[in-house]
């Protein structure tokens, strides 16, 4: 079975296994001192979550296509690992076939494209009703600009203009999120353990004035 799986033409499913497994790790790891993976990627991703699409492709573009995929329901942590692991399993499931038939051969790469359009349709299915499973985390994910004017605490590392450090805050639903801030005035400096509160949303991280009680 070791063999299969690590076999030269399991190479790419192996290495997004291994992936899953590396991530399921961090996200413990985190998790014990404090820091999910899952909250900093969403807040320090590039793509914007928020979106209100069909879930049918009615439009052309980026955002149906977004909406299409689930990115806007679910966290992106949890989104890897379902895309990673339904692209490994249908790839071994694929090879194991193959193998039990070997007079009905394909390339690697047309067993890896299969398979990835295979994850895609497998996530955005999967993901669906896995996503009203975890109404908590689709809140979580796509509500950070509702941050506004909450009080977070530095975390790691220290705040400058133009220099931003980890900050820790809890939601309206108690919920904890790890997010990157700033100062708002280039004079101030927030160091680990200061209280800030959040007053304007940058494209990865927010800016920030010092909490006075």
């Amino acid at each position: 079975m070791i063999e299969f799986l690590l076999a030269d033409f399991n190479t790419s499913f192996a290495i997004a296994l291994g992936t899953v497994i590396a991530l399921a790790l961090l996200e413990g790891v985190g998790m014990l001192i404090g820091l999910s993976l899952m909250s900093l990627l969403d807040q320090i991703s590039p793509i914007e979550f928020d979106l209100e699409v069909d879930t049918e492709f009615s439009d052309v573009g980026i955002t149906p296509l977004l909406g299409w995929l689930c990115l806007n329901r679910l966290p992106l942590l949890i989104w890897l690992v379902l895309l990673m692991t339904s692209f490994a399993i249908t790839g071994y499931s694929i090879n194991f076939i193959l193998l039990s038939t070997p007079s009905f051969l394909l390339s690697p790469f047309i067993v890896t494209t299969l398979a990835f359009i295979c994850a895609i349709f497998s996530t955005r299915y999967i993901g669906i009703p896995l996503a009203r499973l975890l109404p908590k985390n689709e809140s979580s994910a796509v509500s950070n600009n509702s941050f506004n004017g909450l009080i977070a605490k530095i975390t790691i590392g220290t705040a400058k203009k133009g220099s931003p450090a980890e900050a820790s805050l809890l939601d309206k639903f108690n919920q904890k999120h790890y997010v990157l801030v700033s100062p708002d005035n280039a004079e101030d400096v927030f160091t680990q353990g200061e209280e800030v509160v959040l007053v304007e949303k940058q494209q990865n991280t927010w800016l920030a004035i010092r909490f006075t009680q």
